[in-house]
């Protein structure tokens, strides 16, 4: 058996199926993993608050949030990264502007316009799991202060007149833009990180914090905002549904999320 080893694994096309559901299969093998003495750290560009229930039932031994602008240990925050208020600024009158759907990840949760709501569907998350409604904050005044902000989640125009590459230029020199995980196989929004933090910096961190080398950390995904931490970890896994970016990055391509994959590259690594 391999040494005790630091497993990062994202949330959405990579631990929950394209029904949003955790398999079976990954249950078993997240359970055997830590068994054997693997520690097990979600790695998502979610908020923390927006991590679902049966997510967090898993009882993973540490939480890497918000594209790795903050991360848990512990019950101890050891990241926990701020995006400048000017980028902030910068962000939200382009996207007024253009009349785009944005939603900022603070440490108390979401704070999305009414537009980012619908387009998300959030609703139908929040009837599964009325417990995280809480998490969720309306924005309806655009120059009402927020909390401290971590990263943000926009949609470009339905109309087609931006890109998300359009964003990139035009907020270059204010924020890191990426293609988002919303929907990985779609191009219609998009993420915005703090320069230089992303989930390879958080992954960093943390493995230096409990003393284990790069060597002994695994690291699987599916969308670019994992890239990052795929190219870092000594184990890079991009799932089979994943992006092109991503599987050209990796060190191994597991099967498709729908197809056991996870449990799948599990068994395989840390057998």
């Amino acid at each position: 058996m391999r040494n005790p080893t630091l497993v990062f694994i994202d949330i959405d096309g990579t631990l929950l199926d394209s029904s949003h559901r955790i398999p079976d299969s990954a249950r078993e093998e997240c359970r055997r993993a830590q068994q054997a003495g693997h520690r097990l750290f979600i790695c998502s560009g979610r908020a923390a608050l927006d991590i679902d229930p049966p997510v967090l039932a898993l009882g993973f031994d540490g939480i890497v949030s918000d594209g790795g602008a903050c991360a848990e240990l512990n019950g101890e925050t050891i990241i926990d990264e701020r995006m400048p208020a000017e980028s902030v600024r910068a962000a939200t009158s382009f996207f007024i502007a253009h009349s785009m759907p944005y939603a900022w990840h603070c440490p108390d949760g979401m704070h999305a316009t009414e537009r980012y709501l619908h387009r998300l569907g959030i609703w139908r998350k929040l009837l599964r799991h009325p417990q995280m409604r809480s998490s969720w904050h309306t924005i309806t005044d655009h120059s009402a202060p927020l909390p401290p902000v971590r990263k943000g989640t926009f949609y470009v125009p339905e109309n087609g007149s931006l890109t998300v590459e359009d964003v990139r230029r035009e907020l270059a020199g204010y924020a890191t833009i990426i293609h988002g995980s919303i929907n990985a196989s779609s191009d219609d929004n998009g993420e915005i990180l703090i320069p230089g933090v992303d989930k390879g910096t958080a992954l960093m961190k943390v493995s230096q914090r409990l003393g284990v080398p790069l060597s002994d950390t695994i690291a699987i995904g599916d969308s670019d905002n994992d890239l990052e931490m795929i190219q870092t970890a000594g184990i890079g896994v991009a799932m089979g549904n994943g992006t092109e970016a991503v599987k050209s990055v990796a060190d191994m391509i597991a099967p498709n999320v729908d197809n056991n994959g996870l449990a799948a590259v599990l068994h395989r690594l840390l057998r």
